[in-house]
């Protein structure tokens, strides 16, 4: 009785079970609160080669340069100093695409990027309610994304009849970086800061936005969280990949449905941050990593 207790199909079945019971309560009283009641869309209009710099330039710095520096270093890299360069390296290309999307973005373009940040209008909130809003928003998000992560796990379970399944690329490179308080620093802030600033604006922001011209509001909030689950599959990850990408549609679901509620970049970075940061904590006490 103990060894099916334990087993990983068990846990998940019973972490399946809780987060769904917590999840119907929080999503209640969300509903009673208004939480899941849109007002009417708006589309945000900003001409097509805006939308495409901002592609290049993630494109060319968060992707392209990082692939060139990775050759450049791959000869220099060793078991010894392989965590130390991951960390730098990571935190510094977020770094030099954030100055330059600030650059060309608020600096050049600021009439363009304001409006995409956030809506004012008639009855809109403040930025620092947005913010509040956001984080709250964990409470009634994670139950349900918790639920789908067990969910999913447990056809990887049932179906391929494996034991256990790779973490994602996030968490080992997570993991790798505790035994050195600098490094665990450094990554916690790409993970908790930089990450979600960079990928609500992209995703949310500019991709979003970007369907919204031809598509109807929530086939674009679809379409976007496709794109957004997608580049987070990972070959290293394999069956995990079930698993990592199904839970991370879902919360992108709920991502790009915040932007829409709040027409506000701040309430979707704020969730966003929270989540990773929260899964961070659970990583280290709850899990004891």
């Amino acid at each position: 009785m103990d060894g099916v207790e334990q087993s990983p199909l068990a846990e998940e079945i019973k972490s399946a079970i809780f987060f769904f019971l917590i999840a119907i309560v929080t999503s209640s009283i969300a509903y009673v609160k208004g939480f899941y009641k849109l007002e009417k869309s708006e589309k945000i209009n900003f001409p097509s080669s805006y939308a495409l710099s901002v592609f290049f330039i993630y494109a060319i710095f968060y992707i392209g340069l990082g692939s060139i520096i990775g050759k450049f270093l791959k000869g220099y890299i060793t078991k010894a100093n392989s965590v130390g360069i991951s960390v730098f390296f990571t935190i510094s290309i977020s770094l030099v695409t954030l100055l330059v999307l600030y650059i060309f973005c608020l600096k050049k373009r600021k009439e363009i990027t304001f409006p995409i940040i956030k809506t004012f209008s008639e009855g809109s909130k403040s930025p620092k309610y947005d913010m509040v809003f956001g984080i709250l928003s964990w409470l009634v998000v994670f139950p349900i994304v918790t639920f789908f992560s067990s969910i999913f796990s447990i056809f990887i379970y049932t179906v391929f009849k494996v034991q256990k399944v790779p973490d994602q690329v996030a968490i080992y490179f997570l993991k790798a970086t505790m035994k050195n308080p600098l490094y665990f620093i450094l990554a916690m802030i790409t993970i908790v800061i930089l990450a979600p600033i960079l990928e609500e604006f992209f995703f949310r922001g500019i991709l979003q936005n970007f369907f919204k011209k031809f598509l109807k509001r929530w086939l674009a909030i679809i379409f976007t969280s496709l794109v957004f689950a997608i580049i987070h599959f990972s070959y290293s990850q394999r069956l995990a990949n079930i698993t990592i990408v199904g839970s991370i549609f879902i919360f992108s679901l709920f991502l790009g449905f915040l932007y829409e509620k709040q027409k506000s970049l701040i309430s979707p970075i704020f969730l966003h941050a929270t989540f990773n940061a929260i899964n961070v904590l659970n990583l280290i006490f709850i899990k004891g990593v």
